[in-house]
């Protein structure tokens, strides 16, 4: 088994969430009784004990994981993953391979997918835990892997090839930029983008607050405290959506990832949040998480394992707010803004595009995906009177060319 990891105590990963909760609250009731043994009878304490083993014995039996078939040679080929045409020139195979490895299409088996993001579109205005992998969903950009560098999808990897090789075959002058790089994925795509074009005078700008997670907590912490964390979560995934949004002003404050303005919060955004609040244990086994290696170190050594950290690759940590003012270049030729919230996205607008060349593009990921982001991108257009046309990638995101 992979990693040497027993196939019973890896479906542990695949449990619902009663049986997690109950696993839970039983092994605190077991650690409790431990404690308490010389206040209450022997037999109270061992009954406590085994009624937290017998709960694992039936996890372990019940809670086996899916299997799932792999996908046919039809569904790759119906998604725009068959064979290159013979002949394809080197270029284009490199950077093929490239979009599979960015998108871990590779080795998804391995892949530990959690979540199927949200998709108004098929009925799902909120995200929702993802039990098998959905070749659709990667292509497409709509799921959460804990192992691949990028959640863009393939679609929008293809927009991206296409805008670079415009550039470089019109002569567009201006480097890249991504405000929003996560774990580097699509920065580390318009790197050999570049190095397949024989590019070596742009460079390619990340820019994110690559905070760093916080610390695992010790064993007793886990077993005290994860009780309480996933009741919060449950109670706080039923509330009305005006206290939802009151918690999430409250929590919102205490991370680092993002700007906390919470004034410009959108009803898709609270939830959102408050999904992830709920299942977050489905997002952290133990040395994963959803946004793990999205640390400088991280993204840095993502670059270098493909051969493709250089000094073409400048890194711009922190807020959008404090970084982008003073950043050391003179005009970009691509913007790609990842941002998510209203204030990050306008934030990466106010100091960005001012800067973009004419005939240069900008891409919005999450235009479709979160409304104080398509409400950020409508205002600063409005505000700047800039008219070129919107055109879609997928349904997502969206891009224009600047033309004025």
């Amino acid at each position: 088994e992979h990693r040497g990891v027993r196939p019973g105590f890896r479906c542990i990963r695949h449990m619902s969430f009663p049986v997690e909760a109950t696993l839970a609250a039983s092994a605190t009731a077991a650690l409790l009784g431990v404690l308490s043994a010389p206040l209450i009878s022997s037999p109270i304490c061992a009954a406590l004990v085994f009624g937290w083993i017998a709960c694992i014995g039936v996890a372990l039996t019940l809670a086996a994981p899916p299997v799932e078939p792999p996908p046919s040679e039809a569904e790759y080929e119906a998604h725009g993953l068959g064979p290159l045409p013979g002949g394809a020139p080197p270029a284009q195979l490199y950077l093929d391979l490239m979009k599979r490895i960015v998108l871990n299409l590779c080795y998804h088996e391995q892949s530990h997918q959690v979540v199927l993001s949200r998709s108004p579109d098929e009925g799902r205005p909120a995200p929702e835990l993802a039990r098998t992998f959905s070749l659709r969903a990667r292509v497409m950009g709509e799921d959460v892997s804990l192992n691949t560098l990028s959640m863009v999808g393939l679609r929008r990897l293809d927009s991206l090839q296409a805008c670079i090789s415009a550039l470089v075959a019109e002569g567009i002058e201006g480097d890249l930029l991504e405000a929003g790089c996560a774990k580097g994925g699509a920065c580390i795509f318009m790197r050999a983008a570049l190095r397949a074009h024989g590019d070596t005078k742009r460079r390619v700008y990340c820019c994110d607050a690559f905070a760093a997670p916080p610390p695992p907590p010790s064993p007793l912490r886990v077993a005290l405290v994860r009780p309480w964390y996933v009741a919060l979560g449950a109670v706080a995934y039923r509330l009305p959506l005006s206290s939802q949004r009151w918690l999430y002003g409250k929590l919102m404050p205490h991370q680092t990832a993002f700007p906390s303005n919470v004034g410009h919060a959108s009803d898709d955004t609270v939830r959102s949040f408050m999904f992830y609040l709920t299942h977050g244990h489905h997002l952290r086994p133990p040395g994963l998480g959803a946004c793990a290696g999205g640390t400088l170190p991280h993204v840095r050594s993502n670059f270098a394992r493909l051969g493709l950290l250089d000094e073409q690759v400048v890194f711009l940590p922190g807020f959008f707010s404090e970084t982008l003012p003073t950043a050391p270049f003179a005009t970009l030729a691509l913007l790609r803004l990842d941002g998510d919230l209203y204030p990050s996205t306008r934030d990466a607008l106010t100091h960005c595009y001012p800067r973009l060349a004419v005939g240069g593009f900008c891409i919005v990921d999450d235009y479709y995906a979160f409304e104080e982001c398509r409400r950020a991108v409508d205002d600063y257009r409005s505000e700047h009177g800039i008219t070129d046309e919107l055109v879609r990638i997928d349904r997502l995101s969206v891009l224009w060319r600047r033309c004025q």
